[in-house]
C-alpha cells in the first residue's frame, strides 16, 4: 500500500502473504522481500511491482534479511548463511565460513565502502576485499544480543546489541558505541535510521528519537505502542510505526497521529512493515470512525459442539502471561460458547486477531494472529470449526 498526497493506493504484482522486509535502495526504488522471492517498485509512481529474483533454499536457504545495491548486486542473510546474487546466479556462504558458526543472523547491510557487515548472535562479522572477519567487541559494554544491522542514509553502517548501539563502519577498524539516551531504558529491539544523524530505537513499549541536537522519549503511555511490528523515520524527523492495531506517526517534537486498525480501511489488520522514501508524504489522510464487523467460530471436540468453554478474542494472544493470553491487550473480547459450540463476537474493528481458549481449566491458543484479514464492515465472518482433540 502507497501513501502519497493524502491518497493510499494499493500495488499490485507483489507478495500478499508473509512479507519479511522492505527496503528503499539509493535511486529511491522500493524492494519487497516475500517468503523465498524479492520484487522491486522500478519508481515510486509505478503501478505494481516486478519480480527480481528467487532464492531457492538449495541455492541460499532461508532468506530473513536482505540488503539492495542494484538488480544484479543483491545480498540475503538468513539461516544457511550469507548469499550474493550478481544478476544470473546465486552465491552461498555458510555461517561457519563467515565465523557465524551455528549462531542465528540477526541481519546484514553493506556500506559505502562495499564492506558487508552481518550481525550473529552475540558477534558481528565483516567481508572486506574478499575476506571475512570477526570484530573485537571486547571494549564494547554488554554487546550480549545482536538485534540487527542498518545502514545510514550517508552510507554509515551501524549495529544493534541489547542496550549499546555500535557505529561500525565505514571508517575506523574499532567499532565505537554511540549514546543514545533515554534514561532508564535497559534493552533496545528495533532500530531505524533517518537523514542527517537522526536515530530511532525501542524496546518493548519506549521508544527513543535522537538526533544531533536533541532526544525524545516516548513512553508506553505516551503513543499507540501494542504489539509494534515496524519502524522507520523519515527525512523530517518524523517516526513511523507500524504495529498489531495500526500505524501512529510520531514528531517532530510532541506531534503525533494514530490510525487505529478499522479507522483507516486500507491499513485494517496487522502493519509489519513501513517504508519512508525521503520526507515522507506531506499530506496526512485524517482518521474516520473505527468501521467494525463480527467474527465468530465453532469449537468442537470429537466431532461434537462444546459449551460454556472460555474463549479471548485479541490481536496477538501472549504465550507468556499471568492472568489470560489477553489480558494486557487494549483490544479485547472474552466471551463463552453457547450450547452450540459457538461463540460470536459482535463490533470488533476491522484487523487480524487469534483466539485463546480455557479447556480443562488450561489456556490454549489455537491461532496467532490471522482471524479476521478478510473481514467487512458490518459482517459477521465466520472463521469455521476448532478441534480441541488433542
Amino acid at each position: 500500500m502507497r501513501l502519497d498526497q493524502g491518497k493510499f493506493t494499493p500495488l499490485a504484482d507483489g507478495p500478499d502473504k508473509l512479507i519479511k522486509n522492505l527496503h528503499v535502495a539509493g535511486d529511491g526504488s522500493l524492494w519487497v522481500l516475500g517468503f523465498e522471492t524479492i520484487y522491486k517498485l522500478p519508481t515510486l509512481d509505478a503501478a505494481g511491482f516486478k519480480e527480481i529474483v528467487r532464492g531457492d533454499f538449495r541455492e541460499t536457504g532461508t532468506i530473513d534479511d536482505f540488503f539492495v545495491i542494484a538488480d544484479d548486486d543483491l545480498w540475503v542473510a538468513g539461516f544457511g548463511g550469507v548469499s550474493h546474487w550478481d544478476g544470473k546466479e546465486w552465491t552461498r556462504e555458510e555461517k561457519a565460513a563467515i565465523g557465524a558458526g551455528d549462531d542465528t543472523i540477526d541481519g546484514l547491510a553493506v556500506d559505502r565502502d562495499g564492506k558487508v557487515w552481518v550481525a550473529s548472535s552475540n558477534r558481528i562479522h565483516v567481508k572486506d576485499k574478499g575476506a571475512w572477519s570477526t570484530l573485537d567487541l571486547s571494549k564494547i559494554k554488554d554487546p550480549l544480543f545482536m538485534e540487527g544491522v542498518e545502514r545510514a542514509a550517508d552510507g554509515t553502517v551501524y549495529a544493534l546489541a541489547s542496550a549499546t548501539l555500535i557505529r561500525l563502519g565505514p571508517g575506523p577498524a574499532d567499532a565505537a558505541a554511540v549514546k543514545l539516551g533515554g534514561g532508564s531504558i535497559p534493552s533496545y529491539s528495533d532500530l531505524a535510521l533517518g537523514a542527517g544523524g537522526t536515530i530511532a530505537a525501542r524496546n518493548l513499549f519506549d521508544l527513543v528519537l535522537s538526533t544531533p541536537t536533541s532526544t525524545k522519549v516516548w513512553r508506553k503511555k505516551d503513543y499507540m505502542s501494542e504489539g509494534v511490528r515496524a519502524l522507520a523515520v523519515d527525512a523530517g524527523g518524523r517516526v513511523w510505526v507500524g504495529g498489531e492495531i495500526g500505524v501512529v506517526i510520531l514528531g517532530p517534537g510532541d506531534a503525533k497521529v494514530e490510525w487505529r486498525s478499522g479507522a483507516v480501511p486500507e491499513l485494517s489488520g496487522e502493519v509489519v512493515g513501513v517504508a519512508v522514501a525521503g520526507a515522507g508524504p506531506a499530506e496526512l489522510p485524517a482518521t474516520g470512525p473505527v468501521q467494525t464487523g463480527g467474527l465468530k467460530g465453532k469449537l468442537l471436540r470429537g466431532g461434537q459442539p462444546v459449551a460454556g468453554v472460555e474463549v479471548e478474542l485479541c490481536p496477538s494472544p501472549s504465550m507468556l502471561f499471568s492472568k489470560s493470553p489477553c489480558a494486557d491487550s487494549s483490544v479485547k473480547f472474552t466471551g463463552k460458547t453457547d450450547d452450540k459450540g459457538e461463540w460470536t463476537f459482535a463490533a470488533v474493528p476491522l484487523g487480524a486477531y487469534g483466539i485463546a481458549l480455557k479447556s480443562e481449566g488450561k489456556w490454549r491458543i489455537t491461532m496467532g494472529s490471522d482471524l479476521g484479514v478478510d473481514m467487512r464492515p458490518g459482517e459477521v465472518f465466520d472463521v469455521g470449526s476448532v478441534s480441541l482433540d488433542k
